[in-house]
C-alpha cells in the first residue's frame, strides 16, 4: 500500500486512473496497460490522469475529469474535516460498503467467468479494495482522531395532500388513494438505508428515491396494462431505456434488480424483467452489466394491499393526465404525489 490513500480508501499510488502507475510507460506500453485494465475492470483508464481526490477543488486543473468533484464520499469526508473514511465514527457506512464492494477479486472473476492472475489482481483490482485499506488505518487510529460525520438535513419536500371531492366513484378514489399512499411511502421511507442523517447517505437516499419514483413513472406513463387476470403494467426494453431521463442508473441491471425491485417489493409492487422468447438471459446485458435496449420487457404488478390491478390502472390515468398537462415538468408533480390534476375534468 502506498502512502497516498484516497478518501474512500483507493490506493492512489497504484490506481490505473492515477498519475503514478503510468509513469515511465511508452505510448505503446500505456495503450497495452489501458486495454488490459478494460479487459479486467470493464472500463478503460482515461489518458489524462486523475490528480487524486486528496487534491483540493481549488487546485484541480481546469478541465480535469478526475477527481469527481461531486463524489459523495469525497464531499462527506471534506465536510467532516478528516483525511478519509477510516476516521469517521460511522465507518463503514452503506456508502462506503457500496463503493468498496464495486470491484474486488471475487466479483471480477465472476463477471469474467475465469480466474485472473495474481499479477493482474495486484495491478488492476487490489487498488480498489478500499475498505481493507481503511480498516488497517482505523485499527491504528487513536480514539481522539475519530470524529462524528457531517450531518445533512433532507432537502426533500413532503408529499402533497390527497385531494378531496374527486369526481370519481368510491372504488376509483380508493385506487387513486392507494397510488398516493405508495408515493408518499417512498417519500418518507429510508428505503432500507441506514445512517441517513449523514451527508453522503442523505444524498444517496434522495438519489434512490428519485430512481424508484422514475421507475414507477416509466411503467405508469409508458407501460401497457396486460389483459391477464393478475394485471401487469408492461414496458418494452427500448421504451424503458429511452425514458430514464436524469436517472441513468436505471440501466444498471444489478441496481435495478437488487435495489429497485427489492424496495418496491417491500412496498407491495412486484417487478420482473422478462426475456423475450428465444433470448438468453446473458444476452440482456452488456459485459459491464448495463441493460441492452432490446430482448426483454419490464413488468410490474401491485399486491392487493396497495390496490392491485385497479391501482395500476389508476397509476396509468394519473401519469397520463400529468404528462398531457405538464409535459417535461410532469415528473416533478408525480414525485411530489401532487394529484390536484385529478380534480380537473
Amino acid at each position: 500500500m502506498s502512502k497516498l490513500v484516497a478518501k474512500c480508501g483507493i490506493d492512489c499510488g497504484a490506481c490505473p486512473w492515477g498519475p503514478y502507475p503510468r509513469k515511465g510507460f511508452t505510448d505503446e506500453e500505456f495503450e497495452s496497460y489501458r486495454n488490459n485494465a478494460k479487459k479486467i475492470l470493464g472500463y478503460m483508464p482515461i489518458r489524462t490522469a486523475c490528480v487524486t481526490c486528496q487534491t483540493p477543488d481549488s487546485d484541480i486543473p481546469k478541465g480535469s475529469q478526475l477527481p469527481n468533484r461531486k463524489c459523495l464520499i469525497r464531499q462527506c469526508v471534506d465536510k467532516s474535516g478528516i483525511a478519509n473514511c477510516a476516521y469517521c465514527s460511522r465507518f463503514p457506512c452503506d456508502t462506503m460498503k457500496t463503493t468498496s464492494g464495486a470491484w474486488n477479486r471475487k466479483k471480477i472473476e465472476e463477471r469474467l467467468g475465469a480466474p485472473i492472475s495474481d499479477d493482474e489482481y495486484r495491478t488492476y483490482v487490489e487498488p480498489f479494495e478500499g475498505i481493507n485499506r481503511l480498516e488497517t488505518i482505523r485499527a491504528s487510529a487513536k480514539p481522539s482522531e475519530i470524529v462524528e460525520p457531517a450531518k445533512a438535513q433532507t432537502s426533500e419536500k413532503g408529499s402533497a395532500d390527497f385531494p378531496k371531492n374527486l369526481p370519481f366513484s368510491s372504488k376509483e378514489i380508493a385506487s387513486f388513494k392507494a397510488v398516493h399512499m405508495l408515493l408518499a411511502s417512498i417519500k418518507r421511507s429510508s428505503l432500507g438505508m441506514t445512517d441517513t442523517d449523514t451527508f453522503a447517505q442523505q444524498h444517496r437516499l434522495e438519489d434512490r428515491r428519485a430512481h424508484i419514483l422514475r421507475f414507477l413513472w416509466i411503467l405508469g406513463r409508458y407501460g401497457k396494462l396486460s389483459k391477464d387476470k393478475n394485471g401487469n403494467l408492461v414496458a418494452d426494453a427500448k421504451t424503458y431505456i429511452d425514458n430514464r431521463d436524469a436517472e441513468k442508473t436505471l440501466a444498471i441491471w444489478s441496481f435495478v434488480k437488487d435495489t429497485v425491485f427489492k424496495v418496491l417489493s417491500d412496498l407491495g409492487a412486484r417487478c420482473e424483467r422478462v426475456a423475450l422468447e428465444g433470448v438468453k438471459d446473458e444476452d440482456l446485458t452488456t459485459g459491464t452489466g448495463y441493460l441492452r435496449n432490446k430482448g426483454w420487457i419490464m413488468q410490474m404488478s401491485f399486491d392487493k394491499k396497495i390496490g392491485g390491478a385497479a391501482a395500476l390502472e389508476a397509476l396509468q390515468t394519473y401519469t397520463a393526465r400529468l404528462g398531457k398537462k405538464y409535459g417535461k415538468k410532469a415528473f416533478q408533480h408525480f414525485s411530489d404525489a401532487d394529484m390536484q390534476i385529478l380534480l380537473e375534468t
